[in-house]
């Protein structure tokens, strides 16, 4: 091959290099020299409506409280029961909140909170309430976890009831059968039916003689609640064994 056919193949090789190069570069969004190079991003967040956002927040907020809520109840009284079950399945409720915060956008009103503390004066006064209630003795202290899951409940029928998202609606419906079995699980204790090393122990016994009390209708943050489902078994959805 004499000199000028090797320096024509050449330079048709380096036009191919070149072309492909470019191809390449072309399809990692490289569009010319000097160019940084496209990164693949993830498809962006949801859009969170202002009734979306003060839903999750709220939402946060009163489940951060139940946690530290019953925390604190079975700290004082040596780790009674249920409390120090169901505060693990209260953060699971706090995790999956976290959850859908995180993918609509918007700010964690439990950040750089520390327990006792909320972003929501509404239940920061729950707080307070119930915390002083429930130091009183173990019995109040169940009358607080009646209370908060009743509180818990119609609020959480209510934001269902709105118009969100279907990831946020089934997120909110795990949680709301998750305190429906919280509610049974301290109306029983109310109702001095906890378990102990020798069986369950009596019930509280009302006026007309007969063993337990009635559970009226409850009002929530979001309006007037219905009464509490107190019908079926089983334990918390977001609590393993």
């Amino acid at each position: 091959m004499n000199r000028t056919i090797r320096t024509t193949a050449a330079a048709l090789g380096a036009g191919a290099l070149l072309a492909g190069g470019l191809a390449a570069g072309q399809a990692f969004g490289v569009t010319g020299p000097g160019t940084a190079p496209a990164i693949a991003t993830s498809t962006a967040a949801a859009t969170a409506t202002p009734a979306l956002t003060e839903a999750l927040r709220f939402a946060s907020d009163e489940e951060r409280m139940a946690r530290d809520l019953y925390a604190a109840i079975a700290d004082r009284y040596d780790d009674a029961l249920p409390f120090s079950r169901i505060t693990t399945s209260e953060q699971r409720h706090l995790d999956a909140v976290s959850t859908l915060l995180a993918r609509y956008g918007i700010a964690d009103p439990s950040a750089g909170s520390t327990p006792g503390t909320y972003a929501d004066t509404a239940v920061q006064d729950l707080y307070d309430t119930w915390w002083s209630q429930a130091q009183r003795s173990l019995d109040d202290a169940y009358d607080v976890g009646v209370a908060l899951e009743q509180r818990d409940i119609a609020d959480l029928e209510t934001t269902i009831a709105a118009d969100l998202p279907s990831d946020v609606d089934a997120v909110l419906a795990n949680l709301l059968r998750g305190s429906r079995m919280h509610l049974r699980s301290f109306t029983g204790a109310a109702n001095g039916e906890t378990a102990t090393g020798g069986g369950m122990m009596g019930g509280r016994r009302s006026s007309d003689g007969t063993t337990g009390r009635s559970r009226g209708g409850m009002t929530g943050r979001w309006g007037a609640g219905t009464a509490a489902d107190s019908t079926g078994s089983g334990e918390c959805p977001m609590l393993d064994d």
